[in-house]
């Protein structure tokens, strides 16, 4: 048997060690050709009994493999085990030899003409010794010439945003809630990227198919033609997050304002990556007077640049109507031109024609945005502050644009203020 092969090992498989009351035992592992992985699929708890080991459905590569090969697993060694494990593999192709293994494991094992897998566990490795890089379990692969050291998985009891614990503000974000206008190609990779960030409840909002042009742009797969954007993407994160705060709300912003109205009621943030005139307006208009902020977010002029736009209920920041207005007065782009036509058509520029990666740019800078807002300014979090309010990206930009559009490189990202409101404005001032 080949001797190549890292060591996946299970939680349960932890588990069913340590409710032994050996000291070693047996293991049964799998060999996946394809991948070169062995993985614990049964454990000796006690003399002559096995247990199969509890691995979860979704971990298909780990369910699969030929064959059941034997191996070993090894409680508490001698401290010096997991020193030279580490040295070993500071050092390809260099082994221990059979004798040494015996002495510092405690235990006599005989490979025999195969190779024979061996888990080792030492809960006795130091913090000290773990920065090192000496670790609590080590794998090796043991032959009649001696053992070698493998590389060696092992499935932590804690899974998914929790491992984040104390490196990034989940507590923080776990109780804040953000609409997200619009499951299209950025929508969906801005609500994946705030999910990923921890936000504890996004309302999913969009009244559209997954039709199979969308493919090419959007994060949902084929599985997903056909059904409901935004119940999709809910389920999808579902199951990627193993949360069940992901809500589907299958309207259409505009048609169903006093819906989306009483949605934010309970918003912590909107983030609108709807395609439209209207929807926008509609998102600008009704955080404001929920006194909650605002992010837009859309490619411009056949997917050259990006824009993202925060929009604050502050007496300093305008709506989206005082921005495009004050647009307008510069003589920049008309932001706004043609967005109310079909899917990837229009003259003056094409709605969402960037390409899919662009597109993910976008989305991931617009839920940065998201977050950073909310940790500022609810928790001070001067870590967050963004640079201002209006953001240009730059896509595969011509450079042939005028302020605020004038980036002129690609991965640009030029900030800019926004003007204060109109005294007009009827949505800043009702």
């Amino acid at each position: 048997m080949t001797t190549k092969g890292d060591i996946f090992v299970p939680v349960d498989a932890l588990a069913k060690i340590a409710s032994s009351n050996e000291v070693h035992g047996k293991l049964v592992l799998r060999y996946v050709a394809s991948d070169e992985i062995f993985v614990v699929h049964g454990v000796e708890t006690s003399r002559g009994v096995r247990r199969q080991v509890d691995i979860a459905r979704e971990y298909h590569a780990l369910r699969a493999g030929n064959g059941s090969y034997e191996g070993r697993w090894i409680e508490s060694p001698n401290g010096a085990l997991h020193v030279v494990h580490a040295e070993l593999r500071r050092r390809p192709g260099a082994m221990m030899t059979p004798a040494d293994f015996k002495e510092l494991s405690g235990v006599r094992l005989d490979a025999g003409m195969k190779t024979l897998i061996v888990v080792t566990h030492d809960a006795g490795v130091s913090a000290d010794l773990r920065a090192g890089g000496v670790e609590t379990y080590a794998g090796w692969h043991l032959t009649r010439e001696g053992a070698t050291p493998a590389s060696i998985a092992i499935e932590p009891a804690t899974h998914g945003l929790s491992q984040l614990e104390g490196r990034w503000p989940l507590s923080e974000l776990s109780d804040m809630n953000i609409a997200v206008v619009g499951c299209g190609s950025i929508g969906s990779v801005a609500a994946e990227a705030l999910a990923g960030y921890g936000v504890g409840s996004l309302q999913l909002i969009d009244p559209d198919r997954l039709q199979w042009h969308n493919l090419v742009r959007h994060s949902l797969d084929r599985g997903s033609v056909g059904r409901s954007k935004a119940i999709a993407l809910a389920e999808s994160l579902t199951q990627r997050w193993q949360r069940k705060s992901y809500f589907a709300h299958d309207l259409d912003v505009v048609r169903d304002a006093g819906v989306f109205r009483a949605l934010t009621s309970d918003a912590d943030l909107v983030l609108c990556t709807a395609d439209g005139i209207a929807p926008r307006r509609v998102v600008s208009h009704v955080a404001r007077r929920a006194k909650i902020p605002a992010i837009v977010a859309c490619v411009l002029d056949g997917g050259a640049i990006g824009e993202v736009l925060r929009l604050r209920p502050t007496p300093r920041f305008g709506c989206l109507l005082c921005v495009r207005a004050h647009m307008e007065e510069q003589g920049a782009i008309d932001a706004e031109a043609d967005q109310e036509l079909a899917y990837g058509t229009g003259t003056s520029h094409l709605p969402m024609t960037a390409v899919p990666s662009d597109l993910k740019f976008v989305g991931v800078l617009a839920a940065k945005a998201a977050v950073a807002t909310l940790l500022e300014s609810r928790f001070g979090d001067a870590a967050q502050r963004l640079p201002s309010e209006h953001a240009v990206i730059g896509l595969r930009p011509a450079g042939d644009l005028s302020a605020p559009f004038d980036v002129n490189h690609a991965a640009d990202v030029v900030w800019r203020s926004i003007p204060a409101p109109r005294p007009e404005c009827v949505t800043c001032n009702p």
